[in-house]
């Protein structure tokens, strides 16, 4: 025996633009990564010299009665040369991985 037809009509989940969305979506947040991964470790490269040029002019200090040009250094200029050593090592060491991460990101975007 066969069953009745009806004239209602049956659901079928409508696919619209939301993989077109989930795309775009998708590339805006590579774009964004791709960005920050070839501009960030440049962009700490100089913020650290700039840093560092500017730490030691605030923290140098002339030392008239000894005869040399400069004093000893202070705890603190040591403990602020050292940090940011190691931010412009760390922004040295990241910076050819992530320039080359950030290309290929860029580059295998989806159309």
């Amino acid at each position: 025996m066969e069953s009745p037809q009806t004239d209602q009509p049956t659901f079928v989940p409508a696919q619209t633009a939301a993989p077109a969305d989930a795309i775009v979506k998708s590339n805006r947040k590579r774009t964004v990564l791709a960005l920050w991964l070839m501009i960030g470790p440049t962009a700490l490269i100089i913020v650290s010299i700039i840093l560092y040029a500017v730490a030691n002019f605030i923290t140098s200090q002339v030392a008239p009665e000894s005869g040399e040009l400069f004093a000893e250094p202070t705890v603190g200029s040591a403990i602020v040369n050292i940090i940011l050593f190691i931010v412009g090592a760390i922004s040295v060491i990241t910076w050819l991985p992530g320039l080359i991460t950030g290309i290929v990101l860029l580059a295998t975007k989806k159309k």
